[in-house]
């Protein structure tokens, strides 16, 4: 069961980083026709989706496409048999956020996904580009992203976090 309780994600952050956002990912489909954006550098096309993003300084929907390298969602999205042990995998998320208040932000990402018979813990580090003035703050950080995969529902929750502003 994956959540997004805030109080279990707030806990996580410590003095140098603060929350930007949850996101609530939905895998919607495996056709390259549907990708959002285009990596294929970064791996094989894993499929992508849509969802939505919650946070103090941003809200909005959010369309991605994920990359991975030695994945076995493909093969468990086909009903296959896969290794019952612990798995690492190299992920390259990347997509759009559409704020409320109209922005359109660019995020790419670089990480991993480990996946265990109970869970599938995710991880990486995003980028974010965008042309609007009241965002560009987001260009000049790191974001770090850790969350947890439900690939039974193809449902994923990402905890967002970037360096507090004394840092910068």
């Amino acid at each position: 069961m994956i959540t997004t309780d805030s109080f279990t994600n707030d806990s996580v952050a410590s003095d140098v980083l603060r929350r930007l956002f949850t996101a609530v990912l939905q895998f919607r489909s495996a056709s390259r026709a549907d990708a959002v954006v285009g990596a294929p550098d970064q791996g094989a096309y894993i499929g992508s989706g849509d969802g939505t993003v919650e946070g103090n300084e941003l809200r909005g929907t959010v369309t991605w496409s994920l990359y991975a390298g030695d994945c076995l969602y493909p093969l468990i999205r086909a009903g296959e048999s896969v290794p019952d042990d612990l798995h690492l995998c190299t992920l390259s998320p990347g997509g759009f956020i559409d704020t409320e208040d109209g922005a359109r932000i660019r995020f790419d990402g670089r990480g991993y996904g480990l996946r265990s018979p109970n869970r599938y813990l995710v991880s990486a580090t995003l980028t974010f580009r965008t042309q609007v003035t009241s965002y560009d703050w987001l260009t000049k950080v790191l974001a770090v992203m850790h969350g947890e995969f439900d690939e039974k529902d193809g449902r994923a929750i990402w905890n967002v976090f970037v360096p507090k502003m004394g840092l910068l």
